[in-house]
């Protein structure tokens, strides 16, 4: 069966978000005095939920976690960190087919809910896509926000719904939501070996183009 609804994450699978997020990071931690982490570590703060990643790898409590990640998050959007970042290449014509050949498509973010709008803003692409979707009180799993894009959608397939993300949150999410998954290897979260095992792929994209090879493909 050909897909018809395209989900997308955001950091790593729309846009590079890595060195405003890294900056932000670090301007955190000197804001609270907190000991810096090791560069490799925080590139694991790029994809999963931000109060789990600061609560895992810094070490604190819940409500420290949550106070930090709202500070974090001031200095990413208020500092102009949000601006750092680059658009991947294919992106912009990936969309565009997708519209063109009367297709769907989404995103689905573990950002929280406001921040996907504003990254999606400094490039103005929000109106690209038909729905989107991020991390809120009612949707705190991948899983979660995948069933609410097509909700919102009114789309009831999802033998012809695909998610492309760069995880595994993305990977795992789209099992338990059962629609296909396209994990991306030029993102973050699968740098490691080993790191795809036990998720069930449709394909693998390796560079940008190939989700829009993958997605013309739908329609030959």
């Amino acid at each position: 069966m050909a897909y018809r609804l395209f989900l997308l994450d955001l950091d790593g699978t729309l846009v590079d978000t890595s060195p405003g997020i890294l900056e932000a990071l670090r301007r955190m931690e000197q804001e609270v005095g907190a000991e810096p982490l090791l560069q490799k570590t925080m590139e694991k703060f790029i994809g999963p939920p931000l109060e789990w990643s600061i609560e895992t790898y810094c070490g604190v409590d819940p409500k420290t976690a949550k106070d930090w990640a709202e500070i974090y998050r001031r200095i990413y959007t208020e500092e102009n960190c949000i601006a750092k970042s680059r658009l991947y290449p294919y992106i912009r014509e990936s969309l565009a087919l997708i519209r063109e050949k009367g297709g769907k498509c989404a995103v689905t973010s573990l950002k929280i809910d406001r921040m996907v709008a504003a990254t999606l803003e400094v490039y103005h692409l929000a109106p690209e896509f038909d729905a989107l979707v991020g991390r809120s009180a009612a949707c705190p799993t991948k899983a979660d926000t995948i069933r609410e894009a097509m909700r919102l959608l009114n789309w009831t397939d999802r033998g012809s719904t695909v998610l492309f993300g760069d995880s595994r949150y993305d990977g795992e999410g789209a099992m338990e939501a059962g629609v296909a998954f396209v994990p991306l290897t030029y993102g973050f979260g699968f740098a490691e070996e080993g790191s795809m095992q036990g998720l069930d792929c449709a394909a693998v994209a390796r560079e940008p183009e190939d989700v829009y090879r993958f997605i013309k493909a739908q329609w030959e």
